[in-house]
C-alpha cells in the first residue's frame, strides 16, 4: 500500500527550504506502507534540486515541474499524478513548516480509527517576537481532537484515495485571492465526504519576520473576507447573497460584543471579525486585491 505526501517548493520560502526537508527526513516511517514524498516545483528554482540529495537520505521522492507560478496549478498538478497511481493515502503539507517526527503515524492511526475521508491538523508558529501569539492564536481555527469539520488547509491534510475519484480539483480562478483548499474541501464536505480533526499531527511554521507586522494581519483578515464571499458563491449558488448578508451581519455583531470585553485579545478578534466583514462588504462591489496576502 502506497502513500504520497506533497509539498509545493515556492520562491517565496526558499529561505525554509532546509528545515522543511531536513524535518521531512526525520518522519517515522510505517511497516506497512510505502512512502514517498512528492515536490511539485516550478521551473525558475529547479536549481534548488541539489538541497534534496543533500537533506533527503531515508526517504524517497519524485519532482514534478510545475507550468505555472500558481499554487491551486500545482496541487492539481499533484491530483492528476494521482490519478494513475495505485495509492492508499495521500496529503499536503507546506514548504515553509517543520513537521512532527509522529505526523505520518498518527495520521494512519487517526484515518484508520476514526473513520473518515480526510484529515486536517493545526499548524503551530514559530515567533520572534511574542506579541504576536495571540494574533496567530486567533487567526487558526480552534478544533477540537476528533471533531467533524467542514474543511481543512493544505497545510496539514491527509486524506483517503476516494477523494480522487470525485473528479474534484482546485480552483485556479482563486490564486490571488486565496481560499481555493477550503473551496475544495468544503465541495467535498458537500458531497458527504467525513473531514475529521487530528490534534497530534501538528506542523510548525517558521519564523517570517514579514508576517509578524500589524498590517499583515489586519491585510489577512481582510482577505478572508473577500475569498469567503468567493467561496460562498461557489458552494450555495442561488443562495449566496442571502448567505452572505447574513455573514456579514453575524461578524459585525460578534465584533461589536467583543469590544465590550475588557482585554487585549477580545479586541484583537474583534479588529480581525470586523476586517472580514469589511472585505465581504467590498467584494459585493467587485473590489478585486492586487495580490496575493
Amino acid at each position: 500500500m502506497k502513500i504520497y505526501i506533497c509539498s509545493l517548493i515556492s520562491k517565496k520560502n526558499q529561505q525554509f527550504l532546509n528545515s522543511h526537508l531536513n524535518s521531512l527526513n526525520q518522519l517515522k516511517k510505517p511497516k506497512n506502507y510505502s512512502f514517498k514524498m512528492v515536490f511539485v516545483i516550478h521551473p525558475r528554482i529547479i536549481s534548488c534540486k541539489y538541497l534534496f540529495k543533500k537533506f533527503l537520505n531515508k526517504i524517497d521522492y519524485v519532482i514534478l515541474k510545475s507550468t505555472k507560478d500558481n499554487i491551486p496549478s500545482s496541487r492539481n498538478i499533484f491530483l492528476k499524478f494521482l490519478k494513475n497511481k495505485n495509492f492508499r493515502y495521500a496529503g499536503f503539507l507546506d514548504d515553509d513548516c517543520m513537521v512532527n517526527r509522529d505526523w505520518l503515524l498518527n495520521m494512519i492511526k487517526f484515518i484508520n480509527q476514526k473513520n473518515c475521508d480526510i484529515v486536517g491538523g493545526p499548524q503551530k508558529h514559530k515567533l520572534k517576537n511574542i506579541i504576536f501569539k495571540n494574533y496567530y492564536d486567533i487567526l487558526e481555527p480552534r478544533r477540537q481532537h476528533g471533531e467533524l469539520v467542514r474543511w481543512v488547509a493544505t497545510n496539514n491534510c491527509f486524506f483517503s484515495n476516494k477523494i480522487i475519484k470525485s473528479n474534484f480539483f482546485f480552483d485556479t480562478k482563486l490564486a490571488s485571492y486565496g481560499g481555493s483548499d477550503q473551496l475544495f474541501f468544503r465541495k467535498l464536505y458537500k458531497e458527504k465526504f467525513i473531514i475529521k480533526w487530528n490534534t497530534k499531527s501538528f506542523t510548525t511554521e517558521n519564523y517570517n519576520l514579514q508576517r509578524e507586522k500589524k498590517l499583515w494581519f489586519l491585510k489577512r483578515n481582510l482577505r478572508y473576507g473577500y475569498s469567503g464571499n468567493l467561496i460562498d458563491k461557489e458552494i450555495y449558488g442561488k443562495m449566496c447573497s442571502i448567505m452572505i448578508i447574513i455573514k456579514i451581519f453575524y461578524l459585525i455583531c460578534t465584533s461589536l460584543i467583543l469590544l465590550l470585553v475588557p482585554n487585549r485579545k477580545s479586541n484583537v478578534k474583534a479588529s480581525f471579525l470586523l476586517l472580514r466583514a469589511i472585505g465581504r462588504f467590498v467584494e459585493l462591489f467587485n473590489y478585486k486585491p492586487k495580490k496575493y496576502i
